[in-house]
């Protein structure tokens, strides 16, 4: 049915289809805002197809959106700082959605997303990589530049932290 190439084109879009999701799923947890999230996570695996067509795929296609997405999403939280302030002096007004359908989700992302910010930047990198975007530790550590027992140790504290901050001790 294809030609030469094209189980590189299967294995690309399936590449694709399986790390999407959780490429968006870490974008949002970093920035808390679903229409930047989408931003990121399409910009990331649009450099994966670009990087995978120009010189093959990479040694972890995993390692690679999510450092990329690390970046961009850095990126798109500091263009974001700098934006709110001249949207608040312009007038301008993001769409509230209803205060009934978010009331415990809203208090519940609140406690959440209060938690991860008390961690340190390391760690709450490293645990959002692997409990969000799904990465192993291996891709993690790739992504992050450390190596895999770093990964582990600031996964592993985060989650210590995370839980006392939360009350969720076992």
């Amino acid at each position: 049915m294809g030609g030469p190439g094209s189980s590189v084109i299967v294995d690309l879009e399936g590449t694709i289809a399986e790390l999407a999701p959780r490429v968006l799923r870490y974008a949002n947890a970093r920035l808390g805002d679903a229409a930047l999230a989408e931003d990121v996570a399409q910009e990331s695996l649009a450099a994966l197809v670009r990087a995978w067509r120009n010189g093959g795929a990479p040694d972890s296609a995993e390692a690679f959106v999510f450092a990329i997405a690390r970046r961009r999403a850095g990126r798109a939280a500091w263009r974001r700082k700098l934006a709110v302030p001249l949207e608040l002096a312009f007038g301008a007004r993001a769409a509230t959605p209803s205060p009934e359908a978010l009331v415990i989700a809203r208090d519940e992302a609140a406690r959440v997303t209060s938690a991860l910010a008390r961690l340190s930047s390391r760690d709450r990198e490293a645990i959002l990589m692997v409990a969000v975007g799904g990465l192993s530790t291996a891709d993690a550590a790739a992504a992050l530049g450390l190596s895999v027992s770093a990964v582990k140790m600031r996964v592993s504290r985060a989650r210590t932290r995370l839980a006392a901050l939360l009350g969720d001790h076992p």
